[in-house]
């Protein structure tokens, strides 16, 4: 037995509904309370479902066409043999190739009888698509709301080549073609900090070590013990560039020795941020690949050190990354606070 499926009225004065879109395709398995059409009027939009299990056949109507009320646009059979012949309608893509048919010169009288029923039958489809049909995308209102509420672009499904109409299941795809992979927002953040009481330091330190601790030292004992208050890290790896060249140097835990004392790392380790020193150069800045989450760049601007940090907010909040700067700084102008 074949159970009618018709455009509902969404309305009291509502005369036909739109057919936005068919949600399955003629012949498709449905089940009972599946979404089948979506049907827009003025005021809303709604997912016809199907009323029982069974076959989509005979679907009759067009997306994007208006269709009276009431009318049969399709029917739901048990078996697919079993739908009756006379139920047995053109397809949406008959439909359509009748209508182009119907537009071409009839050169038979004959044949004029059965081209005028074509156009009627057919006369939904043929009506040119607008601008706004084109930029609208087929998706169910509960697939709008979703995306909207995680601010996610449809264009984005569309891009991807991913078939119209989109339904709530295609929300899965949409999160993660919506992730650009590789692709990384960082943030960064610049402070001038006054060098007169570093240079101080660091002369009072080398006049009474029988060493010479270079500058490079300090900062890095200074940044790893900045990274420990924000991070609470444990053990800190930092891998720090300097000279003409920019050579890496991997420095271990610099701020829990003794300035004399810290050297490189005597084996591989994780750097959890990298110091890229550009005090001997004339450059201010330097970008480029990097893998290191956290970047700091120091350069001489007059009597003040330019100190740039540059982040990633999956691995520092905005929160930590400030204080992180301010704590660096603070170091730099007040360096007596690295021995309290």
């Amino acid at each position: 037995m074949a159970h009618e499926i018709i455009m509902p009225a969404l309305g009291m004065a509502q005369e036909t509904g739109r057919l936005v879109a068919w949600l399955k395709n003629e012949g498709d398995t449905v089940r009972k309370g599946e979404p089948l059409m979506e049907v827009e009027t003025d005021k809303s939009t709604m997912e016809v479902e199907a009323p029982k299990d069974g076959f989509l056949v005979n679907i009759t109507a067009l997306a994007n066409t208006d269709v009276p009320v009431g009318e049969v646009v399709a029917h739901i059979v048990e078996h697919l043999e079993d739908a009756p012949a006379k139920l047995v309608k053109a397809s949406p893509l008959a439909l359509e190739q009748e209508a182009i048919t119907a537009q071409e010169p009839q050169h038979q009288a004959s044949n004029q009888a059965d081209a005028d029923t074509n156009v009627r039958v057919a006369e939904p489809a043929i009506n040119p698509p607008t601008a706004h049909n084109k930029a609208k995308f087929l998706a169910s209102p509960k697939l709008r709301s979703l995306a909207a509420s995680e601010n996610l672009d449809l264009q984005v499904l569309r891009n991807a080549g991913h078939p119209e109409p989109f339904k709530a299941a295609d929300m899965t795809t949409l999160r993660q073609l919506s992730i650009r992979p590789n692709i990384s927002l960082r943030n960064n953040a610049t402070s001038l900090v006054d060098k007169t009481s570093f240079n101080i330091f660091l002369s009072e330190i080398n006049s009474a070590s029988q060493m010479t601790v270079s500058s490079e030292l300090v900062l890095a004992s200074f940044i790893s013990a900045s990274l420990r208050v924000t991070t609470n890290a444990d053990n800190i790896g930092i891998s720090y560039k300097s000279g003409p060249e920019l050579q890496s140097t991997m420095y271990y835990n610099p701020d829990k020795q003794q300035l004399a004392d810290i050297a490189p790392a005597e084996h591989d380790i994780l750097a959890m941020a990298e110091i890229c020193d550009l005090t001997s150069t004339d450059f201010i800045q330097l970008s480029g690949d990097t893998n290191s989450n956290i970047i700091v760049t120091i350069s001489n601007f007059t009597e003040q050190f330019m100190v740039t940090l540059d982040w990633d907010p999956n691995a520092l909040s905005q929160i930590e990354a400030l204080e992180l700067l301010r704590d660096f700084s603070t170091r730099i102008k007040s360096p007596l606070k690295q021995l309290l």
